[in-house]
């Protein structure tokens, strides 16, 4: 049974056995046929729908080509995923795309297209313009250093090209090096609008995941703010969106803000903190609790601030 409350966030579920995995093949399929019928890879992109991998067709251009690595026999509305992924990224962006219109991070549109551009081509030609872009941005000291519009973002497209692109190594690692440290030496009390926030997205947690999967050396350097994030957790298993949020209030439970982000963020962690694995153990449980519980949201079904973020 489910019970259904107007004035909760989300759906409450009595009984586990209401989710069921179902046929998660045909659901992956008839997303990606509504994605590439409804949504179509054009020649030219308005600037409104140009958000970097957060919205639009680069971002559907990166789903495409991960979709390319597990599943690459797939076929979709007559086109193999790489097929699909190459004919998103090959549309005009304009002449006027600018270099951080939308800060440095993983929302804005020049450094993603070229970052997602250069995994799809493999091309080291697409590498170097990425890199130019990154070296030119670099120092600008009024960005944050959160993922959607901050440093840790530019440390996620930088291990993406790196990661893509084997052959990138030694052009990628001196900048991850420097924008690494640069983090380091701005925190640990890291702010994005003026507020210390927590979460996957705008906070502690995103920053410090970037920093130690880009440079797993310099997890000691974020052990301290670490922990004290895992001080942080409330009673119900999620964390407050920022450290001045009341630490009763029940808080969002979503990925950008709260338990889904901190979550799958301390699963990436926590091969390198030995020390505190127990105590990162024990944020988990009680983390998938939370989720679980509060988790089944009623909005929109993003990945943000929605039910597909809390899937993960």
């Amino acid at each position: 049974m489910m019970e259904l409350d107007s004035d909760s966030r989300f759906i409450v579920l009595e009984s586990p056995h209401l989710l069921s995995r179902g046929d998660t093949d045909a659901y992956l399929m008839a997303a990606l046929e509504e994605i590439v019928v409804n949504n179509p890879p054009r020649s030219r992109y308005p600037h409104e729908v140009l958000h970097g991998l957060w919205s639009g067709p680069t971002g559907t251009a990166y789903l495409l080509l991960q979709v390319s690595k597990h599943q690459p026999d797939l076929v979709i509305s007559g086109q193999r995923p790489q097929e699909w992924a190459q004919a998103y990224i090959a549309g005009s962006r304009g002449h006027n795309l600018r270099l951080g219109s939308h800060g440095c991070g993983i929302s804005d549109e020049k450094l993603a297209w070229e970052a997602v551009r250069a995994a799809i081509s493999q091309d080291l030609r697409h590498v170097r313009e990425f890199i130019s872009s990154v070296s030119q941005i670099v120092g600008v000291d009024e960005f944050p250093d959160e993922n959607l519009y901050g440093r840790s973002g530019t440390l996620y497209l930088l291990r993406l090209v790196r990661h893509w692109v084997p052959e990138s190594r030694r052009l990628v690692e001196p900048l991850l090096t420097e924008i690494a440290n640069t983090i380091i030496t701005r925190g640990p009390n890291w702010k994005w609008h003026g507020h210390r926030y927590l979460g996957a997205v705008h906070g502690d947690i995103g920053i410090i995941t970037q920093v130690v999967l880009t440079d797993p050396e310099l997890a000691p350097c974020v052990e301290l703010p670490l922990d004290r994030l895992l001080d942080m957790q409330l009673a119900d298993g999620n964390w407050p969106s920022s450290e001045d949020s009341s630490r009763t209030s029940k808080g969002l439970v979503q990925f950008c803000h709260g338990a889904p982000g901190v979550v799958i963020s301390l699963l990436s962690l926590r091969p390198y903190y030995p020390e505190l694995q127990t105590k990162i153990d024990e944020a988990i449980r009680k983390g998938r609790e939370c989720i679980w519980n509060q988790g089944l949201l009623k909005k929109e079904p993003n990945l943000c601030h929605g039910i597909f973020g809390n899937a993960l």
